[in-house]
């Protein structure tokens, strides 16, 4: 029947209805904001509050949202009050002395409390007197074409708020020195498979290694192969070779396994940790110049019949990698010049290169990490999340 595809359009505007057969409230969103090193308050912030003060049946345009905001006080407080409608509303925080970009809660994560009476016309049973008249009624709107008419029968009876406030803290990492670096946040890098594959025999088991590849982290580029040169080859290639990936695989009874290793130069390596848990400012600020940096990390990949069974990451989704690369040594064996890094994971091989974001310190022997988001030096990639 007819009357049901508007059923589907008032359950998709349920929110929308609720706010017609309310009056305006005040709200509150206190929101405590502490310096994470430090434990202190954060002085100089801005909480926003952006909630649905517009409706229709259009109701996800801008226009139809308001944003409300406040400052922090000596405390680190924030008393955000601002006049709502519908109970969800969602907020960020701006903080020009700490790291809070990527600290933004999705539209509908908080709702005030409330107790809503339902309209008699949302489940009608038409076996009775009072559900087949509304039934009709229903109907009658519909055939009439008086959508507005129409939806306003499901707006509810009554709305009562159980509250009108809510509490939230948050902490966000200091910035302490960021300085322009190259950030990159690309698109996956294709990695070659067929091309240049030799395949060798072991024990009467096939192996091919595929194609070995350099790669510039500054560029955000792999470097060219000697066939690239014969072959006239002009796409856009990097100058200098951070690491290297060398990759394998073996196939036997419809068994897969593809491996490899992100492999450095003397003197050159990586280390891994965990990341911080904060969206904002997931790494780290500086290279520990006193950690062991490793020349090789290894990656594989199992899959049965072409299904993946078990996956290696280079870096799990809660790991990054600090990098020491381009060094040079003395006759002593000593380092005297190199360049530090680091790269968010998940960061995975197989037929592409992939990984979160990637920052690059130009400055030799500097091993500061903390990216200017506002001054990326890579030009082609001029807007990083991560600093």
């Amino acid at each position: 029947m007819k009357i049901v595809g508007y059923a589907g359009l008032v359950s998709m505007l349920t929110g929308c209805m609720l706010v017609h057969a309310r009056m305006a409230h005040t709200g509150h969103l206190v929101a405590v904001l502490t310096d994470r090193e430090t434990g202190g308050p954060i002085t100089n912030a801005t909480v926003t509050v952006r909630c649905q003060t517009k409706f229709g049946l259009s109701y996800t345009l801008p226009s139809f949202f308001t944003n409300t905001s406040a400052y922090t006080d000596s405390n680190g407080v924030a008393d955000v009050a601002f006049q709502f409608y519908n109970p969800d509303f969602d907020w960020w925080v701006e903080t020009p002395s700490h790291y809070s970009k990527r600290f933004r809660l999705g539209s509908r994560d908080e709702q005030f409390g409330c107790v809503v009476e339902e309209s008699d016309y949302y489940r009608i049973d038409t076996n009775t007197v009072d559900g087949l008249s509304r039934y009709n009624e229903l109907k009658s709107l519909y055939d009439s074409g008086d959508v507005i008419g129409y939806l306003s029968k499901f707006e509810p009876k009554s709305v009562t708020y159980t509250e009108n406030a809510i509490y939230r803290s948050a902490s966000f990492y200091p910035k302490h020195n960021p300085q322009p670096m190259y950030a990159h946040a690309p698109p996956n890098k294709y990695l070659p498979m067929k091309n240049g594959a030799t395949v060798s025999v072991s024990n009467d088991v096939e192996i091919t290694h595929y194609k070995p590849v350099d790669f510039d982290m500054k560029e955000d580029l792999f470097l060219p192969m000697i066939d690239d040169y014969i072959r006239g080859w002009h796409a856009p290639a990097g100058y200098i070779s951070d690491f290297r990936l060398e990759r394998f695989s073996v196939t036997t009874n419809e068994v897969t396994n593809y491996y490899g290793w992100m492999d450095f130069a003397p003197g050159c390596g990586a280390y891994i940790r965990k990341t911080t848990g904060d969206k904002s400012f997931p790494m780290t600020y500086e290279a520990d110049t006193n950690e062991t940096f490793l020349s090789r990390i290894p990656f594989e990949c199992h899959s049965v019949s072409g299904k993946v069974t078990h996956v290696k990451k280079l870096l799990a989704d809660d790991e990054y990698m600090v990098l020491r690369t381009r060094v040079m040594m003395n006759s002593a064996g000593v380092v005297t010049n190199c360049n530090y890094s680091k790269i968010l994971g998940p960061m995975t091989v197989q037929d592409e290169l992939e990984f979160k974001t990637m920052i690059f310190n130009p400055q030799p022997n500097d091993p500061n990490l903390e990216c200017d988001l506002e001054n990326n030096l890579s030009e082609d990639n001029p807007c990083n999340w991560y600093p």
